[in-house]
């Protein structure tokens, strides 16, 4: 387990359930203040054999790895992509990891070789959570879910928080989340 506490890492129990949106206002909120904050974006593939884990004919992105992980960096803040929106938030950089399950270990390391271990970043990823020890960890859930995925199961016992969404905005104040000295913290919530 790789212990990176200048990482905030953000789960999700399913899809769309506002899991940018909530990483996007903690780097609006942090940018600014914070010297650089890099946005990461982990797609975990089980296999590359062409199917889409989320059903139907899906975007290609699975079945075209040609490795077993591939990092691309995002460079525009306007297509509309998760990625982009992170940087149109305020990120320094954002990367977006692709990598197959077997081979995360392998995917973070070489993710680490570009940022560096003592990076500032906001994470989204539920399998990352297996291998690193980020400062904070939440998993993000819509409003009203009946069934959590998979992954998302794996990685429920290490949340620091459930953070409920109706899509835009959250049951978490953001206030509470603080980095002091590189380091992500949440404090008690006193009210």
């Amino acid at each position: 387990m790789v212990n990176l506490d200048g990482m905030l890492m953000i789960g999700s129990a399913g899809a769309n359930v506002g899991k940018t949106e909530l990483a996007c206002a903690i780097l609006r909120k942090f940018s600014e203040s914070a010297e650089e904050i890099v946005g990461i974006k982990v797609t975990t593939i089980d296999e590359k054999d062409g199917q889409c884990p989320r059903g139907g004919e899906g975007c290609g992105v699975c079945s075209s790895l040609e490795g077993v992980y591939l990092i691309a960096q995002e460079t525009d803040p306007a297509s509309g992509k998760d990625t982009s929106r992170l940087l149109a938030a305020g990120a320094s950089r954002v990367y977006w990891l692709r990598v197959l399950r077997m081979h995360i270990q392998d995917g973070l390391t070489a993710l680490l070789e570009i940022l560096g271990p003592d990076t500032i970043s906001i994470c989204e990823s539920n399998s990352l959570r297996q291998v690193v020890e980020p400062g904070l960890f939440f998993v993000a859930e819509r409003e009203g879910a009946k069934s959590w995925k998979p992954s998302a199961l794996e990685v429920k016992k290490y949340a620091d928080g459930i953070v409920v969404s109706d899509g835009s905005s959250f049951n978490i104040d953001i206030d509470r989340i603080k980095l002091d000295n590189g380091k992500w913290l949440l404090l008690p919530d006193y009210t």
